[in-house]
């Protein structure tokens, strides 16, 4: 059970542990500038926030209410809060 005539199998994602920052308007820049190493381009001004994906070597926009995530190789991506929500329970 399980495996199909192609031998795809079915597979469960392990439970791991994530660090995350929701970026809000209530978060300060610094607070994300911290989490994410220094690694986020923040213009309030404007509306445009990026967060450099270390491991696809690019930057990555990301919005209000947007989750910042830190993998667990240690490279940060955004997620959007109804993902979020879905996917991640506070340890």
């Amino acid at each position: 059970m399980g495996i199909t005539d192609t031998g795809a199998a079915i597979f469960r994602k392990r439970p791991v542990q994530i660090w995350a920052l929701q970026w809000t308007e209530n978060t300060s820049m610094q607070n994300m500038i911290d989490f994410a190493n220094g690694l986020v381009k923040l213009n309030d001004v404007d509306g445009l926030f990026f967060v450099y994906d270390r491991l696809h070597d690019t930057w990555v926009q990301f919005e209000w209410n947007d989750w910042i995530i830190k993998g667990i190789q240690g490279e940060f991506y955004p997620c959007k809060p109804d993902v979020f929500q879905a996917a991640y329970e506070r340890v």
